[in-house]
């Protein structure tokens, strides 16, 4: 099918980055395992190279030509386009995995002269590159405690170089603005100073939150969960404008994170069924959710619009109407008890698994202060509420009803733990 813009997202995404005509009639794109690749001849050879390498003059070589796989590969090629596709621009880029991803983004927009700034909660692997490798490579790291408070920012000794945040945040569900950071980016960048706003979009993914469309530079994921959706790969991508995007392509041939033929075919052959699963999710969340809000005791974080209003947070609540389709299927639960009651909570679950990742098939339950956040400090922790009662939900594909009653029964034990 020929790309058309008067189709919808999902049946354009769906045929993006393949054409079967090209590939003897197949309906699926093959996988190419190759690591090098033929070229036609010494100076379409030297162009690719030189192109690769960005040497200032370099003949144009052909569209879709390959090279070497750690600088790009067919199937990857299949992939990036549908993910750009996706997100509606013109670049994406796959990883080895999430970190791969967010690392690379971090480095390749931030130096001794360009600050980070950035507002929490964070994932923790995230947290512990900003904590304890950018600074050491000479950046300076500034947090901000809320994005409400960057006109009062400190510029006088120079424009950060990035502007960094998760939104909804892992794993307390906070929201943050993502049309007021790239207003305030714009507003004071300069064309010798550009500023980066990048959003780590994991939680929700391009079919509920689209960041490069309030204006973000760039988008990140950690591949592995919702574009994945099974629980069988490892990936990162980032997706955003050309000018930003440059320098990530540049930075990923060089630190060598790509991801793999095969990994490249099944995040492909899994963004096909993007949409009706998260779909499903959504709407078992919404169930489960409606559930919780019942339980008297029962702390939720979530990021949904209805649910913030009933406990008054309008200004969240704002922000997720401007930004967001609806609230995802991510959610939090503070146990009353603390760290023994949210054990016995995990411990008691049956339909969920006991198991960090998100955004699969199979709905998952965590522990963030001693799991996925186990590595951020204590301070850190308290500061963005994650509590030692704190457990996270990603909700999967199961029978809605089947998780309800799950939860009632690891609840139940929870408060017998008491």
């Amino acid at each position: 099918m020929k790309p058309n813009k008067n189709y919808k997202l999902e049946t354009r995404s769906i045929f993006a980055g393949y054409d079967p005509a090209e590939n003897f009639g197949a309906v699926k794109p093959p996988i190419h395992p190759a690591s090098t690749f033929i070229f036609p001849d010494a100076r379409t050879g030297a162009a690719q190279m030189e192109t690769a390498y960005g040497i200032e003059g370099a003949e144009t070589p052909p569209e879709d030509a390959f090279i070497y796989s750690r600088l790009g590969n067919p199937t990857l090629s299949v992939a990036e386009k549908r993910l750009a596709s996706w997100d509606d621009t013109e670049m994406s880029a796959f990883f080895a995995s999430g970190m791969a991803a967010i690392s690379t983004a971090l480095m390749a927009h931030t130096s001794k002269d360009r600050a980070l700034w950035y507002v929490g909660p964070l994932y923790g692997g995230t947290q512990h590159i900003i904590d304890d490798i950018l600074p050491k490579m000479g950046v300076d790291v500034i947090l901000m405690d809320s994005l409400n408070k960057i006109d009062t920012m400190d510029i006088s000794s120079g424009l950060p170089g990035m502007i960094y945040m998760e939104t909804p945040a892992n794993p307390t569900l906070q929201v943050h603005d993502i049309s007021l950071a790239t207003k305030w980016a714009r507003e004071h960048e300069t064309e010798d100073a550009k500023i980066i706003v990048a959003v780590d979009n994991t939680f929700l993914g391009p079919i509920i939150q689209r960041p490069l469309d309030l204006g973000a530079d760039l988008n990140l994921y950690s591949a592995t969960k919702y574009i994945g959706g099974h629980s069988d790969v490892i990936a990162g991508a980032v997706s955003g404008k050309t000018e930003a995007m440059a320098k990530v392509y540049e930075y990923r041939t060089f630190f060598g994170g790509i991801v793999d033929p095969w990994t490249s075919w099944l995040l492909a052959r899994s963004m096909e069924t993007l949409h009706v699963r998260v779909e499903r999710q959504v709407n078992s969340a919404r169930k489960i959710l409606d559930f919780l809000q019942e339980k008297p005791g029962l702390k939720i974080f979530c990021a949904w619009k209805e649910d913030l209003e009933k406990v008054g947070d309008y200004k969240a609540a704002a922000i997720v109407h401007n930004q967001q389709k609806n609230g995802g299927a991510m959610m939090a639960i503070e146990i009353p008890g603390g760290r023994s009651a949210a054990f016995a909570f995990l411990d008691a679950l049956e339909v969920f698994k006991l198991a960090v990742s998100l955004g699969s098939t199979e709905s998952l339950a965590e522990h963030p202060a001693s799991m996925t956040h186990a590595g951020v400090n204590p301070e850190e922790k308290i500061r963005t509420g994650i509590t030692e009662g704190l457990v996270r939900l990603s909700i999967g594909l199961e029978n809605a009803d089947d998780l309800i009653a799950d939860l009632e029964s690891a609840l139940e034990a929870a408060r017998l733990s008491l």
